[in-house]
């Protein structure tokens, strides 16, 4: 049982994104919407867990405070505990070569947490994404070099 913002946070930041991978906008970011309450809670999940209140006409990047937020009775720290039965949906938003995720109760995601391997076995999804980054706007190109030294270790592989 998840007890704190940390323990979310982490379990999720470990699991899916590499440990190279200091982009702050890669950060996963799970979304929690609730039953009877117009705004949704924000937390990015990255070392420290960043909380935020989205209020439901707010464009991308507006916040709310926490203290005018239909939250203002709860601290950031416990809210999501506190009403975590109150919850209606749960969104891991796209990012990179994190997959949307949607969860319809907290039971359903705290299986999934249960699921993620906090030493990044998914480094693998993230690899392909981050080398493209590195070599998109080099010259030559590179991603024509990274594809044939691909290629030429795939057929030693079968030679030998």
């Amino acid at each position: 049982m998840y007890s704190t913002n940390e323990e979310i946070a982490r379990r999720v930041y470990r699991a899916l994104k590499t440990p190279s991978d200091n982009n702050r906008r890669t950060d996963p970011i799970l979304a929690f919407q609730f039953k009877g309450r117009e705004d949704h809670i924000i937390m990015r999940c990255n070392k420290q867990p960043e909380i935020s209140i989205k209020g439901r006409d707010q464009t991308a990047g507006e916040v709310k405070f926490f203290a005018y937020s239909d939250f203002s009775d709860f601290d950031e720290t416990n809210v999501l505990f506190s009403l975590r039965s109150d919850i209606s949906r749960i969104e891991l938003y796209r990012k990179g070569a994190v997959e949307q995720r949607v969860f319809k109760s907290w039971d359903e995601f705290s299986r999934w947490l249960d699921t993620l391997e906090e030493n990044g076995i998914q480094i693998s999804l993230k690899l392909p994404c981050l080398i493209y980054e590195a070599v998109k706007s080099q010259r030559p190109s590179m991603q024509n070099f990274i594809v044939e030294a691909v290629k030429e270790a795939l057929k030693k592989e079968k030679a030998s």
